[in-house]
């Protein structure tokens, strides 16, 4: 491995090329799309066209997960007794998908549930007392929880003593003990043996409309005059959970991003449509457009505003309401990008000035912060410092915090772990939520400290030096059109499986720019030897080390290597190849 020139070690993916090319031969793709294939671990031929031809046939049985069959029995007796059923959601993309995902499929067999998404603010995270009064009172019999409630004890009960016969459906960590619930649906519940731990919240939402769906099939339900819905397509919403929730486009969430996609771009849903439209994607999605376009849009209003917006647009069949709420959340998100950067700008600096200790995670805190802006927040300082990070809202004797990891570092665990700390918390190994008195968040800090670094100590890797990882080597003779149609067979990508990085070796400098309106990017061209070109941008490379080399290695025309995925622009009718700079590093890369 090599250092570049921003400190992160760069790793040539296993270079056995004769796997590459037997699977290349074997299932007739190019030897660089089975060399890539093989070095991700699909080696066998088998696995590997599974990979490259998803379909939902591959999907487990829905029923393999615990409690399913207890939530769908409950379910049917609804719909038998025509008993009212209410959504309960998290206001964030996943949430907000999946609340969506059980509005429209109930709506398709004719039935219209309740829909609630609890205030950020006033309400905070997951199930509570005033929610389950407020449902009660609306005259929900049944209330489905998604993407949380695998955690709330205390709100369970009350729904129970209240007469809600309540069902969760969940992907979070959890605890060994169950709340009171007529069934928890859960891949990550202590007691699973399913292999399908990465769903996302609505993608586990997914899989009970598919033992709903069957269960309601063999009961005669569905006749000449109601007919089967088709929930392929609802699948789009389960492609902007998965690619926004950071969990891995691995196995069966390879196969409903895939599937999803292909939904997003029917544009049957008015609410995923009229999002697109107003984030400017004209053309066919992928799971960029999903993440960093569609996405955050969706969850504008969570942060900042009503926090059900995003599920009531996703959940709409009136288009005249649905393009007024994407436009409303698109004016909030611009609002949040300005909110966002003023805590950054605060909490970049703490962060900066502990990093002088050199800590295992960092933690910082702010009166005033926006907490809404927060979770985004610890995303950016995790990426700059490659440490599991949390940043905590303060507002008065209480606090709420979120945080992101890095690979191997459990921050789910860690928050269930210190639960005596917090008022409340919890999460996945890569994001976790938390409610703690202002009071304790030193402890919690020094507590999380102490629990990093416990698991640093136990990893046989240094998991706290960045490492990249090359998928291959090219020369600039070989990036063309022809291998960004070959690349397209390994699409999507996403959290577990990212888009290929190829070093671009041999090239010097002969155009470099800060561009941007906060001039943070950096437009840039390289050449070859040969006197090949390759255009390109390298985004936030004037905050990092990297634009000012750039700008440097225009002058002195020094040799370096350049880390890049490959993009398709198109432009007036014309394709042509740009790259996305991910990193540089000094002379030639060797592969070592």
């Amino acid at each position: 491995m090599e250092k570049s020139i921003t400190g992160k070690l760069w790793q040539l993916k296993n270079n056995d090329m004769r796997l590459g090319l037997n699977l290349s031969q074997k299932l007739g793709v190019s030897p660089i799309v089975g060399h890539i294939l093989s070095s991700r671990g699909f080696t066998e031929t088998d696995m590997a066209l599974t990979f490259l031809t998803p379909k939902l046939s591959d999907l487990p049985d829905p029923n393999h997960l615990l409690g399913m069959e207890d939530a769908v029995h409950r379910l049917i007796e609804a719909i038998e007794k025509g008993e009212k059923i209410a959504i309960f959601g998290d206001y964030d993309v996943d949430g907000g998908c999946a609340t969506a995902l059980l509005v429209r499929y109930f709506r398709s067999i004719g039935l219209e549930a309740l829909l609630y998404i609890p205030d950020r603010m006033t309400e905070g995270y997951g199930p509570n007392n005033q929610a389950m009064d407020t449902l009660k009172s609306m005259g929900a019999d049944v209330v489905i929880t998604v993407d949380c409630g695998s955690v709330a004890f205390e709100p369970m009960a009350y729904a129970k003593s209240i007469g809600l016969d309540v069902i969760i459906t969940d992907h979070h960590q959890t605890v060994p003990e169950l709340p009171e619930c007529v069934a928890l649906v859960n891949p990550n519940r202590v007691d699973e043996t399913s292999p399908c731990t990465m769903l996302s919240g609505a993608g586990v939402a997914f899989y009970m409309v598919l033992s709903l769906t069957r269960a309601l099939r063999e009961k005669g339900f569905f006749n000449e005059n109601k007919k089967e819905p088709d929930n392929r397509y609802l699948l789009d919403l389960v492609a902007v959970s998965t690619v926004c929730d950071m969990v891995p486009v691995l196995g069966p969430n390879r196969v409903l991003v895939a599937m999803g996609l292909k939904a997003l771009a029917s544009r049957r849903n008015l609410g995923l449509a009229a999002l697109a439209d107003v984030s400017g994607v004209n053309e066919k999605p992928n799971t960029y457009h999903a993440g960093f376009m569609i996405g955050p849009r969706i969850n504008a209003g969570g942060r900042i505003s009503d926090c059900d917006i995003g599920a009531k647009l996703l959940s709409t069949e009136n288009p005249a309401e649905a393009q007024s709420l994407a436009e409303q959340l698109n004016l909030l998100n611009e609002e949040r990008k300005n909110i966002e950067a003023d805590v950054l700008t605060e909490a970049m600096t703490q962060a900066e000035n502990m990093m002088v200790d050199n800590p295992n995670c960092l933690v910082v805190a702010g009166e005033g912060w926006h907490e809404g802006v927060i979770g985004i927040v610890a995303s950016r300082i995790k990426e700059k410092f490659h440490r599991p990070s949390i940043v905590i809202a303060i507002n008065g004797r209480e606090a709420k915090g979120s945080g992101r990891s890095i690979s191997g570092i459990d921050l789910g665990k860690a928050i269930i772990d210190h639960k005596n700390l917090l008022i409340k918390g919890g999460g996945h190994k890569m994001a976790a939520g938390l409610s703690v008195e202002t009071a304790k968040i030193d402890d919690l800090r020094q507590a999380l400290e102490a629990h990093v670094t416990k698991q640093l100590e136990a990893s046989k890797e240094d998991l706290l030096t960045q490492k990249l990882y090359v998928d291959d080597c090219i020369g600039l003779e070989g990036v063309n059109l022809k291998l960004l149609d070959e690349l397209d067979r390994l699409e999507p990508y996403g959290s577990g499986h990212y888009e290929p990085k190829f070093v671009i070796t041999g090239v010097t400098v002969n155009f470099a720019k800060a561009v941007g309106s906060d001039g943070s990017h950096l437009s840039l061209s390289i050449s070859s030897l040969s006197g090949q070109q390759l255009r390109g941008i390298a985004f936030r490379a004037m905050e990092s080390d990297i634009g000012p080399y750039m700008l440097s290695a225009q002058k002195t025309k020094k040799n370096i290597s350049v880390l890049a995925t490959l993009k398709r622009n198109s432009w007036q009718g014309r394709d042509s190849v740009q790259m996305q700079v991910v990193d540089v590093m000094e002379g030639t890369f060797k592969g070592e």
